[in-house]
């Protein structure tokens, strides 16, 4: 079953920080439409699932069209439909978005390197309110009420267990910054260890 309503929330970044729980979150505030929304992004792993990690800050979308003509704000998507994100089948020039060679994984906490991707979070974060015309895009599930969006990685090739329900395609998370003043993108993308890279048509594995 896919994830709870698979969206994109675009709006300008206004500050963040960690969760105050003991949930391993980075809290990203994101202004849009007069409203204010939380961006939740997995920045460690307590459960035996590791994380990987991919950065890019030379980054190019699938479609920048799609992702400019957005409105600001919440936008629900379909399967497949511009500008969905799937790790396993989403290309750009011919070339995957993205793939399993390419992400590291995230040691620990209390292990050498373990705060590299909190790092690079706030880093593009910065960058982002910086530049007058900073965006950010995050691709996740929303919150049920609304206000926000996690589920901001791989969301498919779950083995058989707690997180097998949300097995999809085309419903993968993406943190991503466009960074007009130095005309660049920078891309964030968070998967488990646990996924697998080769999934059906449902997102299972194969």
């Amino acid at each position: 079953m896919p994830i709870y309503k698979y969206s994109v929330l675009k709006g300008d970044p206004q500050s963040g920080s960690l969760s105050p729980d003991s949930q391993p979150h980075y809290l990203i505030n994101v202004a849009a439409n007069g409203t204010t929304y939380q961006v939740a992004v997995n920045i460690e792993s307590t459960d035996g699932s590791q994380v990987l990690y991919f950065i890019s800050q030379t980054f190019t979308p699938p479609d920048a069209g799609a992702l400019d003509a957005l409105a600001a704000g919440m936008t629900q998507l379909t399967v497949q439909a511009n500008p969905a994100i799937d790790y396993v089948r989403s290309t750009v020039n011919g070339q995957p978005i993205v793939t399993l060679d390419e992400m590291q994984l995230l040691p620990l906490p209390g292990q050498s390197a373990s705060s590299n991707l909190q790092n690079a979070v706030i880093q593009f974060l910065n960058q982002a309110i910086a530049d007058d015309n900073g965006t950010i895009y995050a691709f996740g599930s929303q919150y049920t009420d609304g206000t926000g969006i996690h589920d901001i990685h791989m969301n498919q090739g779950n083995p058989p267990g707690e997180y097998e329900k949300d097995n999809g395609i085309w419903q993968d998370g993406l943190l991503l910054f466009e960074l007009p003043a130095s005309a660049t993108w920078a891309a964030i993308f968070i998967a488990f260890q646990t996924e697998s890279w080769t999934t059906d048509n449902n997102g299972n594995p194969e």
